[in-house]
């Protein structure tokens, strides 16, 4: 029980034994005491008043802080400031035709190709797949990767490479199949629509390794694999190679729409 119900109930009961005291028998005493309970009374009503007030304001400013403002469209990236000279267009055109690359050399087990075209993480995701298809006798077929769109979102220039995060979306025919099986004529299934994020990098100098830091064999020459566990050790320094790959989305896209 609060304080000001405490303060109601005493003030009601004073009210009431007055009132008896005055029935019963007037005196000035009793007069006394039925007026300052009805004082007290009405002083407990008014200051429930003014707090009802001032909590409404409250209230009010608690329910405006959770209201939920409606989705905002998605922004393009902001202005991205690449090195003088830089041809964008060119260098799109080059993700693209690496991506295509990549892919193709990833069907056909071309191991030195990607080694020159992934970073070292990358490449070891992508020869540990291609060991388990040639394994199981099968082949991730990739061919007809039809441009569709591409945009770099990000470009940073660091000490001793740059990196850049671009969006691309491609029409492509992707399935697995077995080694000895023939390909499929593409007019008779469904292509893909694919959308990728792609982080790409290119360093400005190769690094010295002069041991490898996976079965320890000292290196000569700064070799960019391995020559005892084939281990990859160094990142390609003449141009732009795949650091990461995410697919954003993808889904069917019947072949007949194109005609």
């Amino acid at each position: 029980m609060s304080r000001k119900q405490v303060q109601v109930i005493i003030s009601i009961s004073m009210i009431v034994l007055s009132i008896l005291s005055l029935w019963m028998d007037f005196s000035i005493f009793s007069l006394a005491i039925f007026v300052l309970a009805c004082v007290m009374l009405v002083l407990v009503r008014e200051e429930n008043n003014v707090e009802d007030t001032k909590e409404e304001p409250e209230k009010l400013e608690s329910e405006k802080v959770e209201v939920i403002e409606p989705p905002q469209e998605i922004q393009n990236p902001d202005v991205i400031n690449f090195p003088k000279d830089f041809d964008e267009k060119k260098f799109a055109k080059g993700i693209y035709l690496l991506y295509c690359t990549i892919q193709e050399s990833f069907m056909n087990f071309e191991y030195d190709v990607l080694m020159k075209k992934l970073g070292i993480e990358m490449y070891e995701q992508f020869s540990k797949q291609m060991k388990h298809l040639e394994e199981s006798s099968r082949q991730s077929v990739r061919t007809n990767i039809e441009l569709q769109k591409i945009q770099v979102m990000s470009y940073q220039q660091g000490k001793d490479k740059d990196t850049a995060v671009v969006q691309l979306s491609v029409l492509e025919d992707k399935y697995m199949k077995k080694k000895e099986e023939p390909f499929r004529l593409t007019s008779a299934r469904v292509r893909y629509e694919s959308c990728y994020s792609l982080t790409v990098i290119k360093h400005h100098r190769k690094k010295m390794i002069r041991k490898c830091s996976n079965c320890g064999e000292k290196l000569q020459g700064n070799p960019s694999q391995c020559p005892i566990c084939s281990k990859m050790l160094l990142e390609s320094s003449e141009d732009w190679i795949l650091k990461d790959l995410q697919l954003v989305c993808s889904h069917s896209y019947s072949a007949k729409k194109e005609s």
